[in-house]
């Protein structure tokens, strides 16, 4: 079998009707995501952040050295997955800077926030088209956000990260249509959460956690490798 690296082919007039859907939105930039084509595990994050934006390339930034030590103990690399995200531009939020002089013209610090449920299912069909095309088995949801997006949001990373699940998952029922909703497809995959590698950033006390989770899914791995 033949493995390319890059972006999945997404159809431009499929981008076009994401951007379409998302105007208005706080949003800048635009990603897809990267890697193995096909690729038997998919990696689905959050969004993109300022350094993924300006960079090209998904998970570049903090939580990205973190994700290449989630890759290091899995005993896999990037060229070996495809990392995806539910939203696919940078959901951000503007504040005024205090301590600017009377008069002076306001400072703006625009930083990362959690994109809304409007903003995942505007983006959806990218993500859609992104897994028919890459065909992962296995697809690793990081954070609440990227699980929420496959299998809606009653349930929760901190409930469910570490173990496997089996089933269907979301998908636009008419992407050409802008009130489409989520429906459930027919393919069954492999699902194993795994906290967002942005968590341990600002919890040291997940880092046990994350790493049981880890060693969780290399031996999950390894299974389906020899089934």
């Amino acid at each position: 079998m033949k493995v390319e690296f890059g972006s999945a082919p997404v159809a431009e007039e499929v981008i076009k009707e994401c951007l379409h859907r998302s105007e208005g939105y706080d949003l800048e930039g635009f990603l897809l995501g990267q890697g193995a084509i096909p690729a038997r595990i998919m990696f689905v994050g959050e969004a993109p952040g300022a350094t993924e934006i300006v960079e090209g390339r998904p998970f570049t930034g903090q939580a990205g050295k973190v994700l290449e030590e989630y890759l290091e103990k899995l005993g896999l690399t990037r060229q070996d997955i495809y990392i995806s995200s539910a939203v696919r531009s940078r959901p951000f939020k503007d504040k005024v800077v205090a301590g600017a002089a009377v008069g002076a013209i306001p400072r703006i610090s625009r930083s990362n926030r959690t994109p809304t449920k409007n903003e995942v299912l505007a983006h959806a069909a990218i993500l859609d088209a992104e897994i028919e095309y890459v065909q992962p088995e296995v697809i690793v949801p990081m954070g609440n956000i990227g699980l929420h997006r496959l299998i809606g949001s009653h349930e929760t990373i901190s409930s469910l990260h570490g173990r496997a699940i089996e089933g269907p998952i979301q998908r636009l029922e008419d992407p050409e249509d802008p009130q489409s909703r989520y429906i459930f497809g027919e393919r069954s995959y492999s699902i194993f959460p795994l906290y967002h590698p942005a968590a341990v950033i600002y919890n040291r006390s997940l880092q046990e956690v994350i790493e049981r989770d880890l060693q969780a899914l290399k031996h999950f791995l390894a299974a389906k490798n020899n089934s």
